[in-house]
């Protein structure tokens, strides 16, 4: 697909050129002579690849540093240093104000995002010629509700209340006067434009980059789970399981947990919904990821990698209490390991003993796929070719016994499973199973809900999931957060005071302790200043949403 998207950025151009010279981008709209309305959907390949923008450009600014700082930063998977970067050091210990550079960079990009999928699904029924086929218009139309959806769902973990937006025309005259929905209204209208991906979205295409019915499906069954629709979250979570459109890598076909990162295996069975990056179309068409989170130029053989992220010692010591080798090597770099898809040339890449990122004696793996020559000239500066996941399969079933447990469990609205709560469902159980069988553990008998969020935290280290599961334990669109509180509270985000000198070896220096605990309002955070500026309405109490 990736060869399509630059095209199709063209053809968005003059979209993204207005969303970028507003401040307030979810009332901005493609201008009437733009080549959206009425002069490009002229046939079959031109609505195919109208989606493509949808997996690309309009993600950049929450890819990468934002994404990083929102969701592993505030977890406790990763740490900084202060000073490092503002917008880290911000997230790092809970003091992000509006004015704070991912905030805005999040709430930006994410809006664009809806921007995009909100041009295509107002313009594309009354321009697409009559010789395209309906299911071809539909399966785009399809594919534009669930990005929209996508987008939304981060959204609404990010910032709680937000502004529904389908069509910013009607609300041109009252710009300054629009105000924000509540959650519950913003997650009933996420379930609605899933309902429609899933109905009309082509099945069994995710191999090819784009969102399928099956995509749909999965992604509604985490949003379920979320609500704590238990019942629903099954049912959408097993009809995925059982279509079979979906692998676990390494298990169910060939490779490896660590092969799921890099860019020779972009687009593979596990993938559910992912982000498609064009390296060498310039800066804002590449994955950043990399260059943040590498340890040095080696890696990376472009310039950058700068280590701005590094793995906590607790998320370290989580790998380590589980006996987790298979997965923290794909996660994180200890001193001594050796990457051999890393530095080809010149044999692999063999980590330094002195490695040291943000002062964790580590480094971050996920998202590193190394120099240019390793993936294929699919790599530059800021801008590897590596995918980045909005969902995997391996999610799939960890939502479906989350999903029995919960069933079983019956927390009641608004309140959490008990964390104590033991679940020996053998059909859940099974489901956790399949995920551990990759990772090079055993099976489990019974287990907690505890240690099905730990499963996750282990799983999805650096994909941006631990925060909003954190998040979540206190029960759906909880106020107060005691559980998730007591867990922060405990996380060491400490750096250290010497130099590690041997592989492996945890005893020739002194960690340091450094914890922080959120507050209660700071598990969202708030809209950005320069919007508040244009549309003071947007702090007034939220409105219902007319459906």
């Amino acid at each position: 697909m990736n060869k399509h998207i630059i095209f199709s950025m063209g053809v968005f151009a003059t979209v993204i050129l207005v969303l970028s010279s507003c401040k307030k981008t979810f009332f901005n709209r493609p201008p009437e002579n733009a080549p959206t309305v009425g002069t490009y959907y002229q046939a079959i390949d031109q609505v195919q690849s109208s989606t493509d923008i949808l997996y690309s450009a309009p993600w950049f600014g929450l890819n990468g540093k934002a994404f990083l700082a929102i969701s592993e930063l505030q977890s406790g998977n990763a740490r900084c240093w202060a000073g490092t970067d503002g917008e880290f050091d911000a997230l790092n210990n809970y003091t992000a104000g509006n004015a704070t550079l991912a905030v805005q960079s999040a709430w930006n990009s994410l809006f664009t995002v809806v921007a995009q999928c909100n041009a295509l699904l107002n313009n594309l029924p009354s321009a697409v010629s009559s010789s395209v086929p309906q299911a071809v218009v539909n399966n785009a139309l399809g594919e534009a509700h669930l990005m929209r959806a996508a987008a939304y769902f981060y959204l609404v973990r990010i910032f709680g209340n937000v502004p529904i937006i389908t069509n910013p025309t009607p609300l041109i005259s009252s710009f300054d006067s629009v105000r924000t929905n509540p959650v519950p209204d913003v997650y009933r209208f996420i379930v609605n434009d899933l309902k429609f991906a899933e109905a009309n979205c082509t099945p069994g295409v995710a191999s090819t980059g784009h969102g399928s019915s099956g995509s749909a499906s999965a992604l509604l069954s985490k949003v379920y789970l979320y609500m704590q629709d238990y019942a629903d979250a099954k049912i959408e979570s097993e009809k995925v399981i059982n279509s079979g459109e979906f692998g676990l890598m390494g298990l169910d076909f060939s490779g490896s947990y660590v092969n799921l990162f890099e860019e020779p295996f972009n687009n593979n069975k596990e993938s559910v919904i992912a982000l498609q990056w064009t390296p060498n179309g310039g800066y804002g068409y590449g994955n950043q990821m990399q260059s943040v989170l590498a340890l040095n130029t080696t890696i990376t053989g472009t310039g950058d990698g700068w280590a701005e992220l590094g793995p906590t010692w607790d998320l370290q010591d989580a790998f380590k209490a589980a006996g987790d080798t298979i997965r923290r090597h794909g996660t994180i770099m200890l001193p001594g390991d050796h990457y051999p898809e890393i530095d080809k040339a010149n044999g692999g890449f063999t980590v330094p003993l002195n490695a040291d990122a943000q002062g964790t004696h580590a480094g971050v793996k996920k998202y590193v796929t190394g120099t240019p020559a390793d993936n294929n000239g699919n790599s530059a500066f800021q801008a590897a070719g590596n995918n980045t996941y909005i969902m995997r399969y391996a999610d799939v079933y960890l939502i479906a016994a989350e999903a029995i447990m919960g069933l079983e469990a019956n927390p009641g609205a608004g309140h959490g499973i008990d964390t104590n709560f033991v679940c020996t469902d053998p059909t859940a159980l099974s489901y956790v199973n399949k995920v551990r069988q990759r990772a090079g553990l055993p099976p489990r008998t019974s287990i907690t809900y505890r240690q099905l969020i730990e499963e996750r935290r282990l799983e999805f280290a650096f994909e941006g999931d631990y925060w909003y599961d954190l998040q979540r334990i206190d029960g759906f669109n909880s106020p107060t957060h005691p559980v998730a509180q007591a867990i922060i509270s405990k996380e060491n985000k400490g750096d250290s005071n010497s130099a590690g000198t041997a592989a492996h070896d945890y005893t020739d220096y002194q960690r340091n302790y450094q914890y922080f605990t959120p507050a209660n309002s700071q598990f969202l955070l708030p809209i950005p200043a320069t919007d508040i500026a244009a549309d003071p309405a947007l702090l007034e109490a939220p409105v219902s949403y007319k459906f």
